[in-house]
């Protein structure tokens, strides 16, 4: 396993990072400043942000939780104006950005809460915050709390839900949905990643620390090495952790 340590140059506890598996980051501090390598900015600090995701080169996503009845999702542009907001739901769990749509997973919490895309288990949105689909009302399923999901490919999201545990591929464009058959080896696992044919998952119920490689084909699984802390999924097989003054990529398959 390999780690590759960024500094951010703060005098402020991160809340979260966005990056990709090279690094190009954009990340929101304990005083909702936004710093990213080619700028800085200064939101208002009267919301508690707790997720940032880059949109596009000009545009970010900031997750608030704002006075009860407000926008929780917030687009900014590079100077730190409000370009647009709207409801993303509660008990947002993950948010994973693809070309021209955004990805929400929710907890347990949100789906059997109030009202909102948070029922949906999984929902999905364009950059104007218009929800497109909502996976409980149309593939007559429950996800309970989605524990994962990452990029399969530039048009699909992969997703581990809760109760039954079977991986789910989900086409961003047809919104078609294939269920594959998954091994218990790795129930209950929090993070994971898709590489070439494989998924590599992190954090499951018994094994809190060991990574497992699973031939998403086949029925074939391996479990190998440990990281103890909480990991993100990003591409090609690597993981992000956050610090407080900046993040580590790991590649658990790299020597």
């Amino acid at each position: 396993m390999t780690e590759q340590l960024f500094i951010i140059d703060t005098d402020t506890k991160l809340r979260d990072v966005d990056t990709d598996s090279y690094g190009n980051y954009i990340a929101i501090t304990e005083k909702n400043e936004i710093i990213a390598p080619f700028f800085r900015t200064q939101l208002p600090e009267n919301y508690l942000s707790f997720r940032v995701r880059r949109l596009t080169d000009s545009l970010f996503l900031v997750l608030s939780i704002p006075p009860k009845g407000e926008h929780n999702a917030l687009i900014y542009d590079c100077e730190g104006k409000l370009q647009l907001s709207f409801f993303a739901g509660a008990g947002i769990e993950e948010v994973l950005v693809f070309k021209d749509k955004i990805v929400f997973t929710y907890f347990d919490e949100g789906v059997f809460g109030d009202d909102g895309p948070n029922l949906e288990g999984l929902a999905v949105f364009n950059f104007r915050g218009e929800m497109l689909y909502g996976f409980n009302s149309n593939a007559n399923w429950l996800i309970a709390d989605c524990y994962c999901a990452c990029k399969l490919d530039q048009n699909t999201v992969l997703f581990y839900p809760y109760t039954d545990f079977q991986m789910i591929a989900l086409n961003l464009k047809t919104f078609a949905w294939k269920q594959y058959e998954t091994p218990a080896d790795f129930r209950g696992a929090h993070s994971m990643v898709y590489n070439r044919g494989q998924v590599i998952l992190h954090g499951t119920y018994e094994n809190k620390t060991n990574f497992f490689l699973w031939n998403i084909a086949g029925k074939e699984v391996t479990k190998f090495g440990t990281f103890d802390g909480g990991l993100k999924g990003l591409e090609e097989g690597k993981f992000m952790t956050l610090k407080s003054n900046g993040f580590s990529i790991i590649n658990p398959l790299e020597e």
